[in-house]
């Protein structure tokens, strides 16, 4: 026989409509689709006769019958991709109908299981609403406007649903609206990078939100990976005129990063903090080859890095007061300066123990950089700027003593041949200048760098050698010759030939500045060319 159960027998709960905060006049209307007003049963007999067939799948329940394109966009993700990827275009979608002005409106979409109990959803049914804020996988967005109006995205899914919901705590202006729409790429991106099997940090779009109109941004995503065993991984992002943090952590380890940009003065062009970016990607990278770093976080990091120093900006006079720092900075403060907002970030591997014969030994990678700027004094004619910049790495790994083949440590003496690497190095720049009387008095930079490497070699689980390699380089520079009153000893250059010579030297050292983890054959280019007053060792 076949059973006809009503949708409202099922969906007891009142369905949730848009919120009470009206939507603009001029937002476009959703056109409302007919949607199926009874749930069909099948009893076996009815199904191809037979009580072992395959049941149907019931009609997807929805929480609302309005229809617009995010309803679309919901059908067309759910059927389409699985878990993570199910929010495929949703959040441009929802930041879509924001840029209309409908900005307040909640949907959710359940799929009820195949059942032969007449009236089985109106027993045991769960309207599609209760999905909100239970997702096994979530997404939640948080913007504010300058105008002190909160808007909130969210996205739920599970097995069998699907559900959004967009919020404002009042009416949006057409310059927020617009705004808002701006983000719908950016938030898209962001979705989608967490949703594949191998994460991405992708937080360039949201991280070029209009400063103008906006006062933050806010996203939390939490994704669980379906494999043996289950894990969870999480992102954190938060970003304001000033502050940008971001913070992930899954099963292949952790990232933490933040960025200070609240001091302007300090930061440097755009194409200054390019050279310094690039000086630092540089950095990741021989750090994660060293330490044979996990490459999908130190992606992560190299992504979140480069996102977190975007959208920042130096005052664009030399001769103002800038909107925020202590004091106004001249071209020489600027040249020890790598020109990047202060940060501080950590990346931290999943600790590994792969040597079942030693239990002691373990595979492990983390890495920690930093800079921290100081401007001090009792005005602005006794100054002192001091930048320092710090790097740390602590890794250990196993290898097999024959290039290409892979390691497999077992309990077997034979399996054991390998050797075993742990890495400590430290590297840091400290550079500052002062002055008295508004005359620069002293000027300094100091660079150091010091790596450690053991290495145990086992052959048939006996430990044929154990060996430690030191590397220490450092260097100390008197800045003075090179950013004091410029004396020339071309007595016959032209002024604009010795103001050209003085912008080249102040260039040649922002070049200098810049941290030098592993300076390896750079540290001879520093002894070919000792200043006055300069110490190498």
């Amino acid at each position: 026989m076949t059973s006809i159960s009503p949708l409202s027998s099922w969906n007891s709960a009142p369905s949730r409509t848009s919120s009470a905060t009206p939507n603009r006049a001029d937002a476009a209307s959703p056109s409302p689709v007919s949607t199926p007003s009874s749930i069909v049963a099948f009893s076996p007999e009815s199904v191809n006769g037979s009580s072992g067939a395959a049941l149907p799948k019931p009609p997807m329940v929805w929480e609302s019958a309005s229809r617009d394109k995010v309803s679309e966009a919901m059908t067309k993700s759910f059927s389409s991709y699985a878990f993570g990827g199910r929010f495929s275009g949703l959040g441009a979608a929802m930041l879509g109908q924001a840029k209309l002005g409908n900005y307040n409106f909640s949907q959710a979409m359940r799929q009820p299981p195949p059942s032969t109990t007449p009236n089985v959803y109106g027993a045991a049914g769960i309207a599609p609403g209760s999905l909100h804020g239970n997702g096994e996988d979530n997404v939640s967005l948080s913007i504010t406007t300058r105008s002190g109006v909160e808007v909130k995205l969210s996205l739920d899914s599970q097995g069998d649903g699907l559900a959004v919901r967009m919020t404002t705590s009042g009416e949006l202006s057409d310059a927020e609206t617009r705004a808002l729409g701006e983000l719908a790429k950016g938030f898209q991106d962001a979705i989608d990078g967490m949703g594949q099997s191998t994460p991405k940090i992708k937080l360039e779009g949201l991280m070029q939100f209009d400063q103008q109109v906006l006062e933050s941004v806010k996203l939390h995503a939490e994704v669980k990976v379906r494999g043996e065993p289950e894990s969870v991984q999480t992102l954190d992002f938060q970003a304001d005129g000033a502050q940008r943090k971001v913070a992930f952590s899954g099963a292949a380890g952790s990232l933490d990063l933040k960025v200070d940009a609240s001091a302007l003065n300090t930061l440097g062009s755009k194409e200054r903090q390019a050279k310094a970016l690039g000086s630092y990607m540089k950095q990741f990278d021989q750090a994660a080859s060293r330490g044979h770093g996990d490459a999908g976080l130190m992606a992560m990091l190299k992504d979140s890095f480069t996102a977190l120093h975007s959208n920042t900006s130096a005052p664009q006079t030399e001769t103002a007061m800038p909107e925020t720092g202590k004091w106004r900075l001249a071209a020489e403060d600027k040249s020890i300066l790598t020109g990047l907002a202060d940060f501080s970030a950590s990346v931290s591997q999943a600790v590994k123990f792969s040597n079942p014969m030693r239990g002691t030994e373990k595979d492990g990678f983390n890495y920690e950089v930093s800079q921290k700027t100081a401007q001090t004094g009792a005005s602005q004619d006794a100054r002192s700027i001091r930048q320092q910049q710090q790097s740390k790495l602590s890794a250990s790994f196993h290898q097999s003593l024959v290039a290409g083949v892979p390691l497999r440590l077992t309990d077997n003496t034979e399996s054991q041949n390998y050797t075993y690497h742990q890495i400590e190095d430290t590297a840091s720049s400290d550079a500052q200048v002062t002055y008295k009387d508004g005359k620069l008095v002293q000027a300094s930079l100091r660079q150091e760098a010091n790596q450690s490497t053991q290495v145990k070699k086992y052959f048939l689980g006996k430990l044929e050698s154990d060996k430690t390699t030191p590397g220490n380089y450092s260097v100390l520079r008197d800045l003075l010759p090179v950013l004091g009153s410029y004396k020339s000893g071309d007595k016959d250059a032209t002024s604009e030939a010795r103001i050209e010579q003085r912008k080249q030297a102040l260039l040649a050292l922002n070049d200098d500045v810049l941290l030098q983890s592993y300076p390896g054959q750079t540290i001879s280019l520093w002894q070919a060319d000792v200043l006055p007053g300069e110490a190498v060792s």
